[in-house]
C-alpha cells in the first residue's frame, strides 16, 4: 500500500513537471520578445548628435506665448470696419510677424523629430529642412514676445483704468524690403547654379554623418552671426524674457476670458 502511494506521488510530480515545462515553452512561443518589450530602441550617433545640438538651440516655452500672440493679432485682423476672414487673418498675422521678427516667427511646435527607428538618412533630411537662422529666430521671437505682450498688457490696463495712454512704440528690427529680398534670393540661386552636389541616397554612412555635422555647425554659427549683426549677445539668456512675457500673457488671457464671459470690469486706476 505504501509503495503504491509512493509511486502515485512520483507520477503526479512527473506530470506536474511536464505540464510546467510545456507551459513555459508555450509562453515563450506566444511572447518571444516579452523580456524586451519596453526597452527603447538604441539611438544612432547621428540621432544623438542632432538631438543634442537642437535641444540646446530650442526653447519650447516660446510656443505658448505665440499661441497668445497669434490669437490676439488674429482677433484684431478679424475685427474693425473691414474684418478679414479667418484664413486671411492668419496670412496677415504671419506677414505682420515677419516685419517684426527677422525671418518671421517659427511655426509651433518648433521641432517634430523623425519617428523612432528613423534612418540616418531621415535625420539628414530633417536637419536640412531646418531654417539656417533657426537659433537666432528663437531669440528674436523671445524679444518680440516680451515687447508685444508687455505693451499690450499696458494698453489693456490703461483702457480698463480710463487712462488711455498709448505706450511709446518699441524700436523694431530693420528688415529688407520685398524687392531687396527677391534680388538677394536671385543672387544666391545664381551662385548655386552649376555647383556639384551628391544625392543623399548615394552617400555612405560616413558621408551622411559628415553632412549632418556640417549642417549642425552651420545652424550654431548662423545664430552667432545673425545675433552679432543685430548687436545682441549670442549667449543671451532668453528665459527671463519669456518669464516676463508669460506674466503678460496670463493677464491678457484672463482679461480675454472675462470679456468673453461678460465679466470684464473697469478698474478705475492702475
Amino acid at each position: 500500500m505504501g509503495m503504491t502511494l509512493f509511486i502515485g506521488v512520483l507520477i503526479l510530480i512527473s506530470l506536474f513537471l511536464i505540464f510546467a515545462m510545456n507551459w513555459n515553452n508555450y509562453q515563450s512561443d506566444l511572447y518571444p520578445q516579452e523580456g524586451f518589450a519596453n526597452s527603447e530602441p538604441s539611438k544612432s550617433d547621428v540621432e544623438r548628435q542632432v538631438r543634442k545640438v537642437l535641444d540646446d538651440l530650442t526653447v519650447e516655452e516660446i510656443c505658448p506665448l505665440y499661441n497668445t500672440i497669434r490669437k490676439n493679432m488674429k482677433k484684431n485682423e478679424m475685427s474693425g470696419p473691414t474684418p478679414a476672414t479667418a484664413a486671411e487673418a492668419d496670412r496677415k498675422v504671419e506677414a505682420n510677424l515677419s516685419l517684426k521678427i527677422p525671418g518671421g516667427a517659427l511655426p509651433c511646435p518648433l521641432l517634430q523629430y523623425p519617428r523612432e527607428g528613423a534612418s540616418d538618412l531621415d535625420w539628414l533630411d530633417f536637419v536640412q529642412k531646418i531654417p539656417v537662422d533657426y537659433g537666432a529666430r528663437i531669440v528674436f521671437m523671445a524679444i518680440f514676445a516680451k515687447e508685444y505682450l508687455g505693451s499690450t498688457e499696458i494698453l489693456m490696463k490703461d483702457a480698463l483704468s480710463g487712462n488711455g495712454k498709448i505706450p511709446p512704440a518699441e524700436e523694431g528690427f530693420v528688415v529688407c524690403s520685398p524687392d531687396v529680398i527677391d534680388s538677394r534670393k536671385a543672387e544666391k540661386l545664381k551662385k548655386g547654379q552649376g555647383q556639384a552636389c551628391d544625392m543623399p541616397e548615394d552617400l555612405t554612412p560616413e558621408q551622411i554623418k559628415e553632412a549632418v555635422t556640417l549642417v549642425l555647425k552651420q545652424l550654431v554659427a548662423e545664430k552667432t552671426t545673425v545675433l552679432k549683426r543685430k548687436k545682441i549677445d549670442p549667449q543671451i539668456d532668453i528665459l527671463p524674457l519669456i518669464k516676463d512675457a508669460t506674466k503678460s500673457a496670463v493677464y491678457l488671457n484672463q482679461k480675454g476670458k472675462e470679456a468673453e464671459e461678460g465679466n470684464l470690469q473697469m478698474t478705475g486706476t492702475i
